[in-house]
């Protein structure tokens, strides 16, 4: 196994990549579900692309709470507006991204993803959380926005 890898805690990198399971599989449902019929399921494009959509705002909530939780533990940061105001934005960026067209909807969550991958891994390189977690995040990220814009793609070319 690659050092990099190896050197990321087993929990968080099954975790982590079990997290990627759901990105997949909508995905895949959005490219193999036409627009307005349906499988022998009854799943429907429609149903994929907003389960898609609402896993990836979760995600990348839940992205931004990994980094209000941390700054809990750092005196000098809490008591700062641009911190703690980063670690909400992913936040702001994925309830509103619900609200919009499917096309809108993906690309703000792309978005959101890539910029949270910034702020991690500026984070990993501040030493402000352990170098593994930039490497996961980065293992992570790219899971999400390539399933992400699969679905996209398959939006614009459907």
């Amino acid at each position: 196994m690659n050092h990099s890898i190896s050197s990321i805690p087993r929990p968080a990198l099954i975790l982590g990549l079990g997290g990627l399971l759901p990105f997949i599989a909508t995905a895949i449902a959005v490219i193999i579900l036409d627009d307005n019929g349906q499988s022998g399921e009854g799943l429907s494009n429609e149903f994929a692309l907003y389960a898609l959509g609402a896993y990836g705002a979760v995600i990348l909530s839940f992205l931004g709470g990994v980094h209000w939780g941390r700054l809990l533990h750092d005196e000098g940061k809490i008591n700062q507006w641009g911190p703690l105001t980063l670690s909400v934005v992913p936040s702001l960026i994925a309830w509103p991204a619900l609200l919009l067209g499917t096309t809108a909807m993906l690309i703000l969550l792309i978005a959101g993803f890539l910029f949270q991958y910034v702020l991690d891994r500026a984070a990993a390189e501040r030493h402000e959380v352990p170098a593994w977690f930039g490497r996961l995040r980065l293992m992570l990220t790219s899971g999400a926005v390539l399933s992400l814009s699969a679905a996209l793609l398959a939006v614009l070319i459907g």
